[in-house]
Parts: structure tokens; C-alpha cells; sequence
């Protein structure tokens, strides 16, 4: 069957899969009957990344098994659509259900030179704390750009690392509050930050680098620029939270060419055998011991004898 529609057409998904064929309920639907795959982005979850970024369409691929997405199935069918001979033809779908009404927002093909950029994201938002890489696909429209879809940002392609101020920072923390172990830490943080201003007026900084890869970016809570250190909060001692802090320490800090030094804020004072693990990473423990105050063992100093 011809393709007939204009963008602003609006149907419902069981009758635009009776007449192109498709499955009904992926967000990704290449079809057997007619040389088309159908892209549906919605408001919930999966649809995250999706939106117009002046250039391009962001589309954000499928599969949420807990890994990586791969270029697989119908990933794989966006890909190669051009190669295959089909058109990606793109729809809103409201939050009524499969079934409900979709608005044909025009057809779009892959960008060849840069066809897809990663994210990272809960592959299940009923786990937040399990990030896994998802697939963005960069999608070029042919004719108006579609409308009513949200902004997106525009995939870098160099490493930027930008000064935020703390009201940017807390604009993005309050997005991870839904994590009671997030929003403890960041509460950790505020203390610390606040104890650093009376006791030393030190100076301090907030930074988001891009990595010229992926659409996420990567968020430096606090560099006390005072002490050149850069400090990561954890809202417990457990070993896997600091094995993961520790990475991050390492990952953050090779973005800097003042080489930081790095401390983990901790809500607690760490036990023999963990502050013999950060003594041995050379990292700085620090931790609260009252109501409004901090201490910190320094491994140079354990080093010392001091």
C-alpha cells in the first residue's frame, strides 16, 4: 500500500497496523507488508532521550533485559533501513495504551555520518540504581521539523568540561531524588559544602563534562579548589558503593589538568580494613562528627605517622 499519510494525521495503532502492517505494541515496528518501520515515541520512560534537537531527531532505541542495548532486531532495522529500502515514519503516541490514538509526525532518515550516539539510564525505572548504555538514534527528517516534540541536547562531539553554578547542580540532583541513597548523599554534601565556607572559606566548584560520546553528561558534585580535591559523597560504607565512588574518583579527575586529588565523604567513620583500602588508593576519608562539624584522615599524613 502507498503511503498516504501527512504529518497531523492522527489514527488509531490498530488501524495504522491494519493498513501497514507492524507489530502493535513496540515503540519500534518494522513491517512486513509495506517497505516501512514505524517509530512511536511516547511520554513514559522509554522514551527518555527522545526529542528535536534542531538537527536531529533523538530516538531512543529498544530492549530493557538489564544490559546494554545492542544493534539488534529493531535497532538493528533502524540502522539499515535505507539499506533495506524502508522509510522510518514517525509517530506521538499518548499514554491512553497501544491501542489508543498516534499522531503521524513525519518520515525521517538515519544520519550516516554519526547514525547513533549513547546514553546511560535505568533500563527499568522501577530500578533506578541499575544504569545500563541505551541507544540514541540521530534521525534527520525530511521536511518540516516535527512538532510538539521536547528539546533535546545535541550530541557533542568533543570533551567539554563547563563550570555549573549550585542552583544548575541542584536543579539536576533533584532529579535523582526519587533514590533515597541519592538524596541522602546530596544532603551529605550540602553540610560538607557548608562546613568548608565557615571553617576554611574555601572555594568551591560544580562542573558538567560531555565526553563527546554519549548525550549523559557527567556531573563533578564538588571541587574544593581550596585544597585541590575533588570529593565524592556516599550515603553508606558499604563496599560496593565505595568501589563504584573509587572508580569515579579516578574517571572524574583525569578531566582535570590540576591532577585533584580525590576524598570520599562518607556518612560515618570508616573501619579499620576500609581506611586501609583508601589509604592504599591514596583518597582522603571524610566524614561528620557532630551536628555541624567534619574530620578527615588523610593518607599522606597515616603515611607520616602524624
Amino acid at each position: 500500500m502507498n503511503w498516504d499519510l501527512t504529518p497531523g494525521t492522527h489514527m488509531s495503532r490498530a488501524e495504522l497496523h491494519r493498513r501497514f502492517g507492524g507489530r502493535i505494541h513496540p515503540r519500534i515496528s518494522p513491517s512486513k507488508s509495506s517497505p516501512n518501520v514505524l517509530l512511536f515515541t511516547t511520554s513514559t520512560a522509554g522514551s527518555r532521550f527522545d526529542g528535536w534537537t534542531g538537527q536531529h531527531v533523538h530516538f531512543r532505541g529498544e530492549g530493557a533485559d538489564g544490559t546494554d542495548q545492542k544493534l539488534a532486531q529493531g535497532n538493528k532495522s533502524v540502522l539499515r533501513h535505507v539499506t533495506e529500502g524502508r522509510a522510518l515514519r514517525l509517530f506521538r503516541q499518548p499514554e491512553t495504551g497501544p491501542t489508543g490514538t498516534v499522531e503521524y509526525l513525519g518520515e525521517c532518515r538515519i544520519d550516516s555520518d554519526r547514525p547513533f550516539v549513547w546514553a546511560e539510564a535505568p533500563g527499568d525505572p522501577h530500578r533506578p540504581l541499575e544504569v545500563r548504555r541505551a541507544l540514541v538514534f540521530q534521525l534527520l527528517p525530511l521536511g518540516e521539523p516535527p512538532r510538539g516534540l521536547p528539546t533535546a541536547a545535541p550530541a557533542r562531539l568533543e570533551r567539554t568540561v563547563t563550570a555549573i553554578s549550585a542552583t544548575a547542580l541542584a536543579n539536576h540532583l533533584s532529579r535523582e531524588t526519587e533514590v533515597p541513597s541519592r538524596q541522602a548523599a546530596g544532603n551529605l554534601m550540602i553540610r560538607y559544602a557548608a562546613f568548608l565556607r565557615w571553617t576554611e572559606s574555601a572555594s568551591m566548584a560544580h562542573y558538567r563534562i560531555t565526553t563527546g560520546h554519549s548525550v549523559t553528561p557527567l556531573y563533578v558534585e564538588l571541587l574544593n579548589l581550596t585544597r585541590n580535591e575533588l570529593v565524592v559523597p556516599l550515603a553508606s560504607c558499604a563496599r560496593p558503593g565505595v568501589w563504584e565512588a573509587l572508580g569515579r574518583l579516578r574517571d572524574q579527575a583525569r578531566y582535570f589538568e590540576t591532577s585533584p586529588r580525590g576524598a570520599l565523604l562518607l556518612p560515618g567513620a570508616p573501619d579499620p580494613d576500609l581506611a586501609e583500602l583508601l589509604r592504599g588508593q591514596d583518597v582522603t576519608a571524610v566524614w561528620p562528627c557532630g551536628p555541624l562539624d567534619f574530620t578527615r584522615a588523610d593518607p599522606k599524613a597515616a603515611d607520616a605517622g602524624l
